[in-house]
């Protein structure tokens, strides 16, 4: 049985909207990891590099980031959150962008122009996610939040985009889906190299 605890969906669609679109540009890519004891919530923070071509030998960055803000953290955590920034030019459908989330995607076809952009996100230990886009130079412009549910593991499948590792990350927080992520990675051996 799963000792995590979770806040209500409105305090995580508040923290993705806001507390995480609030970090400076010029700080990002940033990962979050998040603890709920029932009353507040805990997080920490650690920056990501990501700026650099990984060789096949060199662990996933964000997973190393994510082992890191457990140690911080301790036992409990519901989710893990990710802030980045998108240039708009890899919001076209090019091969060289797939690293680019859907959600992503379908957040910035609702705003007014295609211009570079803010994405954060929280995906928690059951797989739901929230999603909010801003374009980077309005800030104040209040953000697209798309809500995404969780899926039952039997329909799981690892997404293209550079959400993988947060995913896999936030459902690895709870024991209880370590055997569905075993079974994942086996069915998709390839999607591990590419993340």
């Amino acid at each position: 049985m799963s000792t995590i605890k979770y806040p209500d969906d409105e305090s995580i669609a508040e923290i993705t909207a806001h507390y995480l679109l609030a970090m400076p540009a010029g700080l990002l890519p940033m990962l979050y990891g998040f603890r709920f004891d029932g009353r507040s919530i805990d997080t920490d923070c650690v920056r990501v590099e990501l700026d650099h071509d990984r060789k096949a030998d060199e662990p996933n960055p964000l997973h190393v980031k994510a082992a890191q803000l457990r140690t911080i953290l301790g036992a409990g955590m519901f989710g893990f959150g990710f802030v980045f920034p998108v240039f708009a030019d890899q919001l076209d459908s090019g091969a060289q962008n797939r690293h680019i989330p859907q959600p992503v995607r379908s957040a910035a076809a609702r705003l007014p122009a295609a211009e570079d952009l803010i994405a954060a996100a929280i995906i928690d230990a059951t797989g739901r996610q929230w999603w909010a886009v801003v374009p980077r130079h309005v800030p104040n412009l209040e953000p697209i939040l798309l809500r995404l549910p969780a899926t039952p593991p039997e329909n799981w499948r690892i997404p293209e985009g550079l959400d993988a590792s947060l995913w896999t990350a936030a459902l690895a927080l709870d024991d209880r889906n370590h055997d569905a992520l075993l079974r994942l990675r086996t069915a998709h051996p390839d999607s591990s190299s590419a993340r």
